[in-house]
Formats: C-alpha cells, structure tokens, sequence
C-alpha cells in the first residue's frame, strides 16, 4: 500500500470515527432530555450521562445546559448558574441559558441578578418576546403595584394583540383603584298570602392601605307583612382583609344592632391558605348573638381557579349545639377582561351564616331544609364604576313540613378611587 493510500486510510478511519461519537453524543443528548422531560427525573443518571459526554466533548453546550436545568431542578443554584453562565460566556445565541439563569436567580430570591441576567438577554436578543415575559415575572415578584403598571403599559404598546398582556394591565389597573364606596338594594318576594316583601339596602366604603384594607357598611332592612311595615332596623359593621403572609391571609368582620331584626352582635373571621396551581382553602369562624340565642358556626371552604374561571365549595356547621345542621353551597365565576367583569352561578342546601338577605332570621332556619340556586353578573364600566346584579330563588322550610318560595332580586353600584 502506497504512502497515499496509507494516509487517505487513515483519514477515512478517522472521519468514521468522529461520525459515529457525534451521533452518539446526539443520541446520548436526546436520552438526557427525555430523562428531564420525563415523569421519573432520575437526575443522577441524566447527570451521568451528560458528563461521560463532555468528556469527549467539552464543547458541546447543550450538555452545559442539560446540566444547568438538572442543578436547577435539584435546587443546586450555584452549580445551576454556573453552567447556564458558561453557555452565554461560550455562545450568547443560546436564548433559553438567559431565561433559565434568571428564573433560577429568581427562584433563589436574587431578584437583582435575575433582572441583570434577562436584560442582558434583551440587550442581544431584543425581538425575544420571551425575555420580556420573564422580565414582567421579576418585576410582579417586587409587588410594588406601581412598577408593574409601568413595564405593563410598555408591554401593551409593544405587544397589542397579547390578550393576556392586556388582561394584567386591566387587572393592575383595577387593584390601584381599590378605594371604594358603594351602594346596594336587595328586593325578596315570598309566595306566602300577606307576607313580605323585605327590602334591604347598605352603603359601604373600603379603604385600602399598603397591606390590609379596612371598611365599614351600613345596612337597613324593612320586613313588611300586608303591605306594612312590621319589623326594621339597623346594622353596623367594620371589617378587614390582611395578609398573614405571602401564601395566607384574613377576613374579619364585626357588626352589632339594637337587636330588634339584625343579630345584636356578630363576628366572622376566614384564614385563606393559597395553595399553589390555582388552589385555595379556608378556614373560618362565625359567632351570631340574638337575645338569649348564641350560636357559633364553623366554615371549611375549598376553591379552584383554571383559566377564567372559578370554583368552590363551602361548607357551614353549628358548632354550639349538639347537632351540626350543616349547609352546602357550591359558587361558580367565570371571568373575562379584569376581576370584577364575571359570571356568576350558585347553588346550595341549607342556611349559611354569611348570606345578607336571611341574616335577620338566622337563628330561626338553622335547624330547617332550604334548597337555593342562583346566577350574578358584574361588570366594569369607564375603568371607575362598578355595577352588579344578582337574583336567586329559595324553597325555604319555614315551619316544621311547611316551605315558602323565595325570590330575590339585588343591584349594587360602587365606585373605585
């Protein structure tokens, strides 16, 4: 064999090799992927296999990656960073290194780093609609309302057609204006001869702080049997919302009466416990004391959102007495554009403490059947008022085997400031 042929040998021996160790890296590449991807997440052997691949190819940065994202995943943050940097320091073209490196200093709290990370990746990569997405991530994570408002509304002239884009701005929009004052009307109808209707109407305002809100409402209702009036009065109330912590926060309420309709006094409280993927508990309290009559009520509450749209369950029990005379509803919202545009569904059994237009008979039904249903619409007009109508129907037990149909029609205004 000539020395040409020697050489050209050699060369094709040599070609044949590099071939097949870049199609085995490849396939090695797809098998670490697919481990990351997959439901088992045995990192260790993914990690296994991404660092017998670099040892025949130091430069192939997508193990660089793989490895970044298995650090990340086992919450390794320096080695995680470490990998993810080395790709951007070796090529700069790898886009999803920048989101990566900063969703992993954001997950470690360094909102600083995360935002120097994905800025720089805007920097290089300014038609990346991605980076801007993760970017409004970091700058949501700040909670300064304001700040998001801002890098919303540039968001918005940036990216028109984005519906979800749209929707945040709306709803940031919506939470600064939280002061509110409102009014409200509640008309029922009773299928009973000569009894009823009742009217009941309120005035309320809130005013929110930077991290609880505090307000007040007033309430009159008129109960009226033969077309006068037998029993009214007023009720007073003061209640808050305020966080517990960044998952958790409260509601509490107390109102008192001359005791001659409403309950003389009356507390709630409601702990919600968010869960993550959209899911929420509560837990709550409510204490009813009318003349002699004290009743104490347990509240267990578990609630969804997916999508647009809104679940829950609820249960109420009568904790003072022997027997619990429990109350079941279920709530359903679907909403579109901000928080306050919404359909709503209700269906229920029993009486429960929190409902407005059956509170002056609390006392009275706890311990009777009543099936209820109803629907609700609320929507936002001119960005400041909101207007919501509701109506439900009752078939209520009011003596032992003796029930009554119900009809209620409500309407409230409130402005936001």
């Amino acid at each position: 064999m000539t020395t040409k042929f020697k050489i050209l040998y050699l060369f094709i021996c040599f070609c044949s090799t590099a071939f097949a160790q870049k199609l085995n890296t490849d396939s090695l590449l797809v098998v670490t992927n697919n481990i990351l991807n997959s439901d088992t997440k045995d990192y260790f052997k993914a990690k296994k296999i991404a660092h017998q691949c670099l040892k025949v190819a130091p430069d192939y940065l997508d193990f660089h990656m793989a490895l970044g994202r298995i650090h990340k995943n086992e919450k390794s943050i320096d080695s995680a960073r470490y990998y993810f940097q080395h790709v951007i320091d070796a090529n700069p073209k790898y886009k999803e290194a920048f989101v990566f490196l900063s969703k992993t200093e954001l997950e470690a709290k360094n909102k600083e780093a995360a935002l120097t990370a994905i800025n720089k990746g805007i920097v290089i990569h300014p038609e990346e609609k991605e980076f801007y997405l993760v970017k409004l991530q970091i700058i949501n994570s700040e909670e300064n309302p304001k700040k998001s408002l801002e890098y919303l509304e540039f968001l918005s002239e940036k990216y028109p057609e984005d519906i979800e884009i749209q929707n945040q701005l709306r709803e940031v929009k919506s939470n600064l204006k939280s002061n509110r004052i409102g009014t409200g009307y509640s008309f029922t109808h009773f299928s009973r001869d000569n009894y009823g209707p009742w009217h009941l109407s309120n005035v309320n305002y809130m005013k929110q702080f930077e991290k609880f809100s505090l307000g007040g409402r007033i309430s009159y209702i008129d109960r009226r049997i033969n077309g006068a009036s037998s029993n009214s009065g007023y009720f007073y109330e003061l209640e808050s919302y305020f966080k517990t912590s960044k998952k958790s926060y409260s509601f509490a309420n107390v109102g008192f009466s001359e005791g001659k309709v409403f309950p003389e006094f009356r507390f709630l409280y409601s702990y919600y416990l968010t869960l993550g993927k959209g899911f929420e508990t509560e837990i709550g309290y409510r204490f009813n004391q009318q003349e002699d009559i004290k009743l104490s009520t347990g509240i267990v509450a578990f609630g969804k959102y997916f999508k647009n749209n809104w679940i829950n369950f609820r249960t109420s029990f009568l904790v003072s007495e022997p027997k619990l005379y429990p109350s079941f509803t279920s709530n359903f919202r679907h909403y579109y554009n901000t928080k306050y545009d919404y359909f709503s569904f209700t269906a229920g059994y029993g009486t429960s403490p929190d409902e407005r237009q059956t509170l002056t008979q609390f006392q009275d039904r706890i311990a009777l059947t009543s099936y209820r249903f109803g629907a609700g619409f609320s929507k936002l007009l001119a960005k400041k008022y909101i207007i919501g109508f509701n109506t439900s129907f009752n078939n209520q037990e009011y003596y032992p085997e003796k029930f009554q149909n119900e009809s209620n029609f409500s309407i409230d205004l409130t402005y936001l400031f």
